[in-house]
């Protein structure tokens, strides 16, 4: 290993000194750029000298002096990794890429370095080929996944491959973070800038007077339109202008496409084959076999067999959907009007407006920000008991993020939640959860608890009103609230089994569950108000909402199932990729097209969940979860929607659990039975369910 890293004073850097703030949260008012590649630095020395501790140990291997003492090290590491993480994600300026190359290839470096350690390897081999048979559970799970993890990362290659291996990790780092970065750059970069109050024709006042707050912000008169959720989608749902909506759509559509600066076709190829080639390295046929064996799904077989019943049930009806809005789109239009895909949310609201009378900006008045979260931490207490306290001491990294604690049903503190919900530049787009610390317990039985974050793009407030949100947004915000109590509720050893980091096809099901809340009577009800008169949502309105909870339902599954075929795609290929990016993507999903081709248009660009994210060869893990979240909230149902004594199981046996036990184990001893995907079909109105393929 290279012990040649030179740091900066440790004693003036706050990464590298104990955190002295309320709950040992991380100091973002002390925390500067220039901080993090030094504490980097220091972070990895202090790892090497950890792994020689456990390298140059003469004693027999045994699970104590050589598994604890490695999943021990590399807490400064993780730590320092922890904010540079969160900046690259809110923050993200010139500064911070200039910084994130750098960092990211040392810390491949030296996680090869690690992972490729002869020494090391061999004692953890030792452990794991000779298993001490009274390790309990989660003990045995560790030592799995930590030998797992080495051989995986390449410990059983030979020198040659392992100097391969390096090589590709490190090519694989810059590829992503150049892809990461073009992504950001290129979408930040545009605005639709509108002078002529002609041209809002259609658009809801919310969004008009966003437009007009970003529009003052840089500086200009009129409005300005961008490629953010809170603005992209409400414009090409109302806007009159046909025009402006196809422009709208192509600055969206072809991102990472446009033979720019930006452009990201060319990083597609050489992500993919040098994951190819990584995957044929470490003994797999295709990068997709590599992954799939350590998800739920266990293969690519199963993956495609889920995609396949999943095309066979919902095709149909997603059809016929598609059918019934090109023919409104004619009624209003003319017989010979071709509907286009940047025509197709435009189209879809007068059919549900026709159909349901509701339009995605009905509910608006009623879901005000603030009441919407005192919704959903009035869910969480009448579920689980738990309460959460604002703290405006905690330190934050943007004005906007405010932090809470959060203590369980007898007031033992259990988490801080720092909630982040406003686009602005430099912050990627989206909704997410982090883990920014895990959560383990020490060997005197000292409960570490964890730290998360909980980050949206919602519609901004605006001068004179609060910020409201659609029922959709109120649908992200409770899915990553699901992802943030699963980290909440963790209750583990060691802090790499705890959760959410699970395995990433049953990372969704926590959140997914959650969302099964959104339009409920009962839930809405407890917050939902109108933000001028305080009344709530008119039964009859509500109804609607009901009635209209299917509609697309066809549409929007085939949608995620084409997103799972173009991971599958780009990650199943057994020889190098040599083609055109945007024609072999349209090829993957040819069967499930419902609108017409645009040329110069497609999703693999700009699809960072697989070219950057944790998503590649698994984007199928969203309909695999949903399929596990329907079936394991139909149980919820059959006790009583808000049951306290399910949602303690649910609690026990899924959220606490983390990795400590395989989900399929996991699931099994809550559900009482394998999960099956009738559930799903059934809730979303699918008459038809296909047998096994």
């Amino acid at each position: 290993m290279d012990n040649n890293i030179k740091t900066t004073d440790a004693t003036k850097n706050p990464l590298l000194q104990p955190y002295t703030t309320p709950f040992e949260a991380i100091p973002f008012d002390k925390i500067e750029v220039a901080h993090i590649l030094p504490a980097i630095k220091a972070g990895i020395e202090e790892e090497q000298r950890e792994i020689a501790a456990i390298t140059n140990n003469g004693e027999a291997p045994t699970f104590e002096n050589t598994i604890v003492p490695f999943e021990k090290s590399g807490a400064t590491t993780s730590k320092v990794t922890s904010v540079l993480n969160t900046f690259m994600n809110v923050r993200n300026d010139e500064e911070i890429q200039e910084l994130s190359e750098e960092a990211y290839s040392l810390l491949t470096e030296h996680s090869n370095n690690i992972y490729l350690d002869e020494k090391l390897f061999a004692r953890i081999k030792a452990v794991h080929d000779n298993a001490d048979p009274t390790l309990n559970g989660e003990q045995q799970r560790l030592l799995q996944t930590i030998y797992d993890s080495f051989v995986r990362a390449g410990a059983n290659l030979d020198e040659t491959q392992k100097e391969k291996y390096r090589e590709l990790t490190q090519k694989l780092n810059k590829l992503e973070l150049k892809f990461q970065e073009n992504t950001l750059k290129e979408t930040d970069s545009f605005s639709l800038h509108i002078t002529d109050e002609k041209k809002l024709d259609g658009l809801p006042a919310t969004l008009i007077e966003s437009a007009a707050v970003a529009a003052k912000e840089a500086g200009k008169e009129g409005w300005i339109f961008t490629l953010h959720r809170p603005s992209y989608v409400p414009f090409m749902c109302f806007s009159t202008q046909r025009d402006l909506r196809q422009k709208l759509y192509m600055a969206y559509s072809s991102l990472g496409a446009k033979g720019d600066e930006y452009d990201n076709r060319a990083l597609v190829v050489q992500i993919v084959n040098a994951r190819l080639e990584l995957a044929n390295l470490l003994g797999y046929n295709t990068y997709s076999d590599y992954i799939t064996s350590q998800r739920m799904a266990q293969s690519t077989d199963n993956v495609f067999s889920l995609l396949g019943r999943l095309t066979w049930s919902y095709l149909p009806t997603a059809r016929r959907e598609t059918d019934e809005i090109r023919e409104l789109a004619r009624e209003i239009e003319g017989n010979n009007f071709e509907m286009m895909p940047w025509d197709f949310l435009y189209y879809s609201e007068k059919l549900k407006q026709k159909k349901h009378s509701l339009d995605d900006e009905m509910l608006r008045p009623y879901l005000s920000l603030e009441q919407v979260l005192h919704g959903i931490a009035n869910l969480a207490t009448r579920l689980y008991g738990i309460t959460f306290r604002k703290n405006d001491e905690i330190p934050v990294y943007h004005p906007d993020v405010r932090v809470f604690e959060v203590y369980d049903f007898d007031g033992k503190f259990l988490a801080l939640l720092y909630c982040d919900f406003f686009p602005r530049k430099g912050k990627r787009s989206g909704a997410w959860m982090d883990s920014i610390k895990g959560q383990y317990k020490d060997k005197d039985g000292t409960d570490h608890r964890p730290h998360v974050t909980l980050t949206t793009n919602a519609t901004k407030p605006t001068p004179g009103k609060p910020a409201m949100l659609t029922i959709d947004e109120v649908n992200t915000l409770l899915h990553e609230f699901g992802h943030c109590l699963h980290g909440i509720f963790s209750d583990v050893t060691y802090e790499s089994l705890c959760s959410p980091d699970v395995l990433w096809d049953f990372v969704e099901l926590p959140s997914q569950i959650m969302e099964n809340f959104t339009t409920l009577k009962e839930f809405l009800n407890t917050f939902a108000f109108h933000y001028e008169t305080g009344e709530t949502i008119p039964d009859e309105l509500l109804q609607r909402v009901n009635d209209a909870r299917n509609f697309k339902a066809g549409y929007n599954c085939i949608r995620q199932v084409g997103l799972g075929l173009i991971d599958q795609a780009w990650h199943n290929i057994s020889k190098p990729f040599d083609g055109e990016v945007l024609i072999y993507e349209q090829k993957a999903i040819e069967a499930l097209k419902l609108l017409p081709e645009v040329a110069g248009t497609g999703i693999t660009p700009q699809f960072s969940h697989i070219m950057t994210g944790g998503y590649s060869a698994g984007y199928y893990s969203y309909k695999w979860a949903e399929m596990l979240d329907a079936d394991a909230f139909a149980l919820f149902k059959e006790n009583g929607t808000f049951s306290t004594k399910i949602a303690q199981s649910f609690r026990d046996n899924i959220l606490a659990r983390g990795n400590s036990e395989h989900p399929q184990v996991l699931y099994k001893r809550f559900r009482g039975s394998e999960p099956r995907l009738d559930a799903m079909l059934q809730r979303d109105g699918i008459d038809t369910i296909c047998p096994h393929l």
